[in-house]
């Protein structure tokens, strides 16, 4: 395993994680805007904050991740292809 790559499994975690919270805030700000009587269409708007605020932060390291990965695919790919002339 390359020594910059994260565990898989905090990543997995990070990833439920993320589900998770995402699941949960949608459901309660469904739940204040239906409270507040607040037109339905709020309820876009409130999602991407949510997207902008909680979601992207903490996909940020699955993101980081992804992208070392992709990385150090090609960078083998280019070497193996460097090797065989």
């Amino acid at each position: 395993m390359h020594p910059d790559a994260p565990d898989p499994v905090a990543l997995q975690r990070r990833v439920l994680l993320a589900a998770a919270a995402t699941l949960v805030s949608f459901v309660v700000l469904g739940y204040v805007l239906t409270a507040i009587e607040a037109p339905p269409w709020l309820l876009l708007p409130g999602m991407l904050l949510v997207l902008v605020l909680v979601v992207r932060p903490l996909m940020a390291p699955v993101l980081a991740a992804s992208r070392l990965r992709r990385r150090l695919a090609y960078q083998a790919f280019l070497d193996s292809k460097d090797e065989r002339g």
